[in-house]
C-alpha cells in the first residue's frame, strides 16, 4: 500500500497532535509517527 503525506511528523503528543491538526485544517495530508500505540 503507497501513500503520500505532505509532513511527516515525528511524535504524537501534545505538540505533534496540535501540529498535524493545524495542518490539516490548511489541506495538508499528515503522518504521525511515535513510538507508543496511542496518541495525546
Amino acid at each position: 500500500m503507497n501513500k503520500k503525506a505532505d509532513a511527516i511528523i515525528i511524535g504524537a503528543g501534545v505538540i505533534g497532535s496540535s501540529v498535524a491538526f493545524e495542518l490539516a485544517k490548511r489541506g495538508y495530508k499528515t503522518l504521525n509517527i511515535d513510538k507508543l500505540p496511542t496518541s495525546g
